[in-house]
């Protein structure tokens, strides 16, 4: 065992641990003169207002209230998800802030409802969980044993092979509650965890959670609307209106307020029979930092083998994706070919060499002028309706894979999770699926339209735009908090491409030097262009358009910072969820 920073234990042998038994309690968990207010249009709103308390260490706490009293605003405080706005928090002495951000695995919360990936069994979740979680010191057979200790603790045997939509509300919370007792935190936060069970489900969780804190050394916080088996709990906590009315036994709740039940007391406060006393300001003794047993989550480049794996696994399991991405592939060169289709003896005939041009007579020019202008159209419509649609792959790409796992990344970054090794793994996956999308694109329009250039010049400028465009809306969908909000921002962005690049319509000269640098579709147009320059088919399309071709290496070179920009926002914005959670 060595000591860490601010007096923290890191030691991380796994397994349960005796509660001490003393008669003198030791403080877990120091809420002092705590308030959080939220402004808004209306003006300022408490949703908490001078709340002070103690609680001692491996003790199972109630916090019950009529609704909207402040209970979830209180224990998302003391999780450190929320940060106060007068008062501060301590967890055995230490600041809830810096205890989260250093050693997150000391602190488990679990909100309302869990979050689990679809394709998953309830087994691959807690192994994943365990790899991401338990530090890389901790021997694989060390983590194989604890992950079966924790399922003998949750008895969830029965349901590992399942995936998680076919599990019940009750196994779901089992699971849930599960997982954050991989990374064996002494303080657990559990919001409505006992919500919609029925009443022998109720008991039993109630039950394993005095057992947990009580056995296993946690301090365990809970919201609960469920008033049927609060008498297991060690201390109630009672809010109304924000404010600490209660802090004591179940027992004393009831004999305080002179109630039968709690059903009585809520009649009481929700009717107004109760006068409240502004809160007072309490001072609490000062608490001296103590060791915690806890450790870190394992790095970043440690996390990315299981990322990746992980990512490839949910790729493969989600068959309406996979069938969306085949459509695409196919259909997608397919038109192109039948929009070339009629120009294509156009493009075939520009194959001619200069000397045979020069002796054409003057009838055979005119009509190839004619034909030229036609096929240049062709040429540069054809180029950048690859590049379109390919941005419009890239779309589909990296929209989604973000913003639809926005609840389970939150709170896997709660856990310790890496931002750039999550996006990481998202980069992995695009990268392959871009490639193959790209050089298929590449392949099947060259082979069907005959187009001259080097077929590897071409993938490498095709796949750098689709790159970026994946890129770009995967930093889109780190943003937004909806798979749908993320998809029609990058829809709009794609739509952008065309009339901005320059490319159908030229634009005014200060329209273009603002934009171009910002559109992926000019810069992989330009690039498709430059792989024709020592052919005809080059020359026609300089003399019809009056937008400039940019040099092929400026072209991959615009698109790789596009790649770079774009990967670093999504690891920024990633990051601030993290800050966030």
């Amino acid at each position: 065992m060595s000591n860490g920073s601010n007096q923290i234990e890191t030691d991380v042998s796994l397994g349960p641990s005796c509660r001490a038994e003393s008669s003198i309690q030791t403080t877990a968990i120091c809420a002092r003169n705590v308030s959080v207010r939220l402004r808004s249009r209306d003006g300022e709103k408490v949703l908490l207002s001078n709340i002070s308390l103690q609680i001692p260490e491996s003790f199972l706490v109630g916090v019950i209230g009529i609704t909207g009293c402040g209970k979830t605003t209180l224990i998302r405080a003391l999780a450190g998800v929320q940060r106060p706005t007068d008062g501060e928090i301590l967890l055995a002495g230490h600041r809830v802030t810096e205890l989260r951000r250093e050693f997150p695995l000391a602190i488990g919360y679990l909100p309302q409802f869990g979050a689990f990936h679809r394709e998953l069994t309830v087994h691959e979740i807690l192994d994943y969980s365990s790899k991401l979680r338990l530090p890389s010191s901790v021997s694989v057979e060390a983590k194989r044993n604890w992950i079966e200790h924790i399922i003998q603790v949750a008895r969830i045997r029965s349901v590992l092979s399942q995936p998680s939509p076919t599990l019940s509300g009750g196994q779901l919370r089992r699971v849930a509650l599960a997982e954050e007792l991989i990374g064996d935190p002494a303080f657990l936060f559990l919001d409505e965890l006992t919500s919609g069970l029925d009443a022998f489900s109720d008991e039993e969780m109630m039950n394993w959670l005095r057992s947990l804190a009580h056995h296993m050394s946690k301090t365990i916080v809970l919201v609960t609307h469920s008033t049927s088996h609060l008498d297991l709990c060690d201390v109630i906590v009672f809010l109304h209106e924000g404010r600490l009315v209660h802090f004591g036994t179940y027992e004393s709740l009831l004999e305080t307020n002179g109630v039968a039940s709690v059903s009585d007391l809520f009649r009481m406060y929700q009717n107004g029979q109760v006068d409240l006393l502004p809160p007072a300001a309490e001072e609490t003794p000062t608490i001296e930092p103590r060791p915690i047993r806890t450790a870190k989550p394992p790095s970043g480049w440690r996390q990315i083998p299981t990322l990746v794996r992980r990512q490839f696994q949910l790729f493969w399991r989600d068959k309406s994706q996979l069938y969306l991405h085949a459509a695409l592939a196919v259909t997608f060169p397919l038109l192109v070919a039948v929009f070339a289709y009629k120009g294509l003896p156009q493009v075939r005939n520009l194959t001619l060499t200069l000397e045979r041009n020069v002796v054409l007579t003057l009838q055979e020019q005119l009509l190839y002028l004619r034909d030229s202008f036609k096929a240049a159209s062709l040429i540069s419509g054809l180029a950048m309706f690859q590049v379109i649609l390919l941005t419009l792959v890239g779309a589909n790409n990296g929209a989604r894979e973000i913003a639809k796992e926005d609840v389970i990344l939150r709170k896997e970054l709660r856990a310790g999770l890496s931002p750039a090794a999550y996006v990481g793994s998202k980069f992995l996956q695009i990268i392959w699926l871009v490639a193959a999308q790209s050089f298929w694109m590449a392949w099947f329009v060259k082979s069907v339209c005959g187009f001259p250039g080097s077929l590897l010049s071409q993938f490498a400028v095709l796949f750098a735009t689709t790159l970026a465009m994946s890129v770009t809306c995967l930093a889109i969908s780190a943003v937004c908090s909806t798979p749908e909000r993320a998809s029609l921002l990058s829809i709009y962005l794609v739509g952008f491409q065309l009339p901005l690049s320059g490319a159908a319509l030229a634009l005014p000269a200060w329209l273009s030097t603002i934009c171009r640098p910002f559109i992926a579709a000019y810069w992989g147009w330009s690039g498709y262009l430059q792989t024709l320059h020592s052919t005809r088919h080059y020359d026609i399309v300089r003399q019809s358009t009056q937008t400039t071709v940019a040099d092929y290496a400026v072209s991959l070179t615009m698109l790789s910072v596009h790649v770079f920009v774009a990967s670093a926002a999504a690891i920024y914005f990633v990051s601030r969820k993290r800050r966030q959670v």
